[in-house]
């Protein structure tokens, strides 16, 4: 029957994972062959390259991919960072410099805030404001500072009037803090976290529920993050009297394109300083022919 062959061909395909990975013969490699290996992470590789729907890379773009989809190095990024650090796709990933770890957040943000809308959702909106509240009403943990914000809110994707409060959060594995972590637990690990900060108020305060989206930079999702696209994946298909794989896959080909961009563009963008107070445009260097002062020129 066709579930019998799908379980001898996930069974063969197990197998196979195990041999290979028998095979490598250091921590990096491994590392790199189990985030690969996940589900989600290979959805950009799969996809047809429709431009009209953003799965479309150039040979640059596509090249750096597959390094970065292996551990392998970049040949033409900076040697130096602008912090002073020797630079690699891992350090870029990591590094605070420049902004690129909120412009990730941001387009992660902004991409679950689209798929909930095609969800047919209503109110959604970013950086809702959560209602001020008294530390002595939660355990300890809990962020009760007045102005807090989370990342989204959405009515009707768990209930017709429920509201549902998001935050994300991306996390690279390869970082220094977290190599010797394996992947799963590093998963659960960022959900607690969130969780201890506001779980309770949302539920309390807001009478509303809370779900942490967290992300690796490989393109996984966390189990309540992989939950909730499950569920926005059951109403889209609905709305749209599609299949439900097909639009799962949707979801995970629409997150894993999205978070591989922005990832492109953290790598090989700019860290350096900006000049202040140029009154001629002649001036301005628009890094074409860097300076002997550039961090690049190191």
């Amino acid at each position: 029957t066709k579930a019998e062959l799908k379980m001898e061909r996930e069974k063969y395909f197990s197998s196979e994972r195990c041999r290979i990975e028998s095979m490598l013969t250091t921590e990096s490699k491994k590392r790199a062959f189990s985030l690969a290996a996940q589900k989600g992470s290979s959805s950009w590789l799969s996809a047809l390259p429709l431009r009209s729907v953003g799965y479309c890379l150039n040979k640059k773009d596509f090249r750096d991919s597959l390094l970065l989809r292996y551990g392998w190095p970049i040949p033409d990024i900076a040697n130096h960072c602008a912090c002073g650090e020797k630079n690699s796709s891992d350090h870029a990933l990591s590094c605070k410099k420049g902004g690129y770890v909120s412009f990730r957040h941001t387009v992660l943000v902004e991409t679950e805030a689209e798929l909930l809308r095609e969800a047919k959702c209503r109110n959604v909106y970013t950086e809702p404001a959560l209602l001020p509240t008294s530390a002595e009403l939660h355990p300890r943990g809990t962020i009760t500072a007045d102005g807090a914000r989370l990342d989204i809110v959405a009515t009707g994707l768990y209930g017709r009037n429920e509201r549902t409060f998001m935050d994300v959060r991306i996390t690279h594995p390869n970082a220094s803090s977290n190599k010797s972590i394996p992947l799963d637990k590093l998963l659960v690990r960022n959900e607690n976290e969130k969780k201890t900060k506001y779980n309770s108020r949302v539920i309390n305060t807001e009478r509303a529920t809370f779900v942490p989206l967290v992300f690796t930079t490989a393109g996984t999702t966390a189990p309540e993050c992989n939950k909730l696209h499950k569920r926005l994946a059951q109403l889209i298909s609905n709305k749209r009297k599609e299949n439900y794989s097909d639009v799962i896959n949707y979801i995970r080909t629409k997150i894993s394109f999205a978070m591989l961009k922005s990832i492109l563009v953290s790598i090989h963008g700019v860290r350096g300083k900006m000049e202040k107070d140029l009154k001629n445009v002649a001036d301005i260097s628009f890094g074409l022919i860097p300076r002997e002062d550039n961090y690049e020129c190191k």
